[in-house]
């Protein structure tokens, strides 16, 4: 599946075609420090195998390559609440650092909130952001979220405690 849109990004089933790009990429500790810490650090070629296989089951898919001009530069993705929390979905993307501040997140992401709203019974998506990542802040509201919430003292990375804001987007009736 392909979802096109401008400046030559667009969302892009994972396969083979990713590999080779995508472990060296994400084996970045800058990326990998805003990230959940389930994301692999470091990331190896075995990972990037693994998630791509992951990935091919999803019919549709809820996670995507991100590409500019057919090259891979990051990836967005989503996962759906379970049982009561069926109605939402959490986003995540990352960009490869040398793809920063070039507005590729925001437009993947715009592209993405569409794919999710349209493809899904969901009414809520929702993205949480570790407090010294202004950038990504800067993304999720430029792509229509709301800051919802902030979660003082909800996370642990690297020995520090800091705050997690919680954005979120609901699905016009």
């Amino acid at each position: 599946m392909k979802i096109e849109g401008d400046k030559g990004i667009a969302l892009v089933s994972w396969g083979g075609q990713h590999f080779h790009k995508l472990y060296p990429m994400a084996n970045n500790p800058a990326i990998a420090k805003n990230l959940k810490d389930s994301f692999p650090q470091p990331y190896t070629i075995h990972d990037a195998r693994a998630w791509i296989e992951h990935n091919i089951k999803f019919n549709p898919p809820q996670n995507f390559a991100i590409e500019r001009n057919g090259e891979l530069v990051g990836a967005i993705g989503a996962e759906k609440g379970q049982n009561e929390l069926r109605t939402n979905m959490e986003i995540g993307f990352w960009i490869g650092e040398a793809y920063w501040g070039q507005g590729i997140a925001t437009e993947a992401t715009k592209l993405f909130v569409k794919h999710l709203f349209e493809k899904f019974p969901v009414y809520r998506l929702f993205a949480t952001v570790y407090d010294f990542n202004i950038p990504c802040m800067r993304v999720i509201q430029k792509a229509g979220f709301l800051e919802e919430a902030i979660l003082k003292n909800a996370f642990i990375k690297n020995d520090k405690v800091g705050d997690i804001y919680q954005y979120v987007m609901l699905k016009e009736e």
